[in-house]
């Protein structure tokens, strides 16, 4: 599992981004195709054919959180479908060779005339990287490519393809095309499914209890010892923030108890589901997956993440306590109730110790927050 990295990168141009796609940028190309550059906060956003029938597949997917940003992204999907978004005053364009595109198409099998692509821009941290959807004929997605921007994005791209290798069968995970380690790319199949809303549904308990056991265990006080290391540099900041509530979580991990470990998919939210006819529910993004993981990650991570961004109430430890999806979750892979709680203490002080560096205050402040609320609570 490659180590997670969110502190900002340096912004890119169009250069980088055809550079790490090894197509040629600098004389006009003997078969351009013009693309739109729509722009994001640190540069280059999104790559889109000017003209074309099956870019506003992949827009539509897209959803940004804000409200604003809900409607700044349906007038550009409004636009894309009609061949029209040159005309924002924002975008640029930029040729770029269909014969440097079709490369890709052939590394990664996916037949192909037109050689049509969309790149998103990876948010601008060290393990940056640039997301492609091939465009078949058809005009539909045959596929993602990921390519890294750096040399932990590139770790992150491969060590997905390495994961999805070793599920190559489970109709929760997709499909490995190829991979390009000297590229540091890697291709799999694109999930045709829609994205469901926020909420915790049923499938996804049964999808958390088919994640397979890893057949070893991590002992509790062992555990707690190797975070209480990593947590040391910050400990004199962590008690200015709240007084010794480190302390007092790693004590409630100090026991002598060894938990089973599993397959840790390690980013589980609403918008890494897929919903399909065909398997029900297929997780994407396995970037950050460890098959020696601790049960009750994943869904620690659906409910906090959804209560820090969205502020909906939907989780949190208050929801925790108050509903059964916890213990429900327990029962189902035979464990004891009673390490409820502490997991989810041990999910939140993996959390602090991952990003702490590199996350904004008010994210350490919710953590400390969440913390605070198991471990005090009677």
């Amino acid at each position: 599992m490659p180590t997670k990295l969110s502190q900002p990168s340096e912004a890119l141009s169009i250069s980088d981004i055809l550079n790490a796609l090894e197509i040629n940028c600098g004389a006009v190309p003997e078969e351009p195709d013009i693309y739109v550059v729509i722009p994001g906060n640190n540069g280059p956003r999104w790559l889109v054919p000017a003209v074309s029938r099956g870019a506003a597949s992949v827009l539509n997917a897209w959803r940004p959180y804000s409200v604003s940003g809900q409607v700044k992204w349906l007038a550009i999907r409004i636009a894309a479908r009609a061949g029209i978004l040159q005309l924002f005053r924002s975008v640029s364009s930029v040729a770029i060779s269909r014969t440097g595109l079709l490369r890709w198409f052939e590394r990664c099998g996916i037949p192909s005339r037109r050689g049509e692509i969309v790149v998103l821009v990876g948010s601008p941290y060290l393990n940056r990287k640039l997301i492609v959807f091939l465009l078949d004929d058809a005009h539909r997605i045959a596929a993602v490519l990921k390519v890294g921007l750096t040399a932990a994005g590139g770790a992150s791209v491969l060590h997905e393809a390495e994961v999805l290798s070793k599920l190559e069968g489970h109709s929760w995970a997709p499909k490995v095309l190829s991979v390009h380690p000297d590229l540091r790319a890697a291709a799999q199949e694109y999930v045709h499914g829609f994205m469901p809303d926020r909420g915790f549904r049923p499938d996804y308990m049964n999808l958390l209890c088919q994640l397979p056991r890893s057949g070893s265990s991590r002992n509790l006080a062992n555990l707690a010892a190797a975070m209480a290391n990593t947590l040391s540099p910050f400990r004199a900041e962590l008690d200015k923030i709240a007084p010794d509530i480190l302390n007092r979580s790693l004590s409630c991990l100090d026991l002598d108890i060894a938990v089973p470990t599993i397959l840790v998919h390690g980013d589980f939210t609403p918008w890494n589901i897929r919903i399909t006819p065909e398997s029900g529910c297929v997780l994407v993004d396995w970037e950050w997956a460890d098959f020696d993981g601790l049960p009750g990650y994943d869904l620690f991570r659906f409910q906090f993440i959804n209560d820090r961004i969205f502020g909906s109430k939907e989780g949190g430890s208050p929801v925790l306590r108050a509903r059964s999806i916890g213990t429900e979750y327990l029962r189902r892979m035979d464990l004891d109730a009673a390490l409820l709680p502490r997991l989810a203490i041990a999910y939140q002080l993996d959390q602090l110790g991952t990003d702490f560096n590199y996350r904004s205050p008010e994210d350490t402040v919710y953590i400390l927050r969440q913390l605070a609320t198991i471990v005090d609570s009677p």
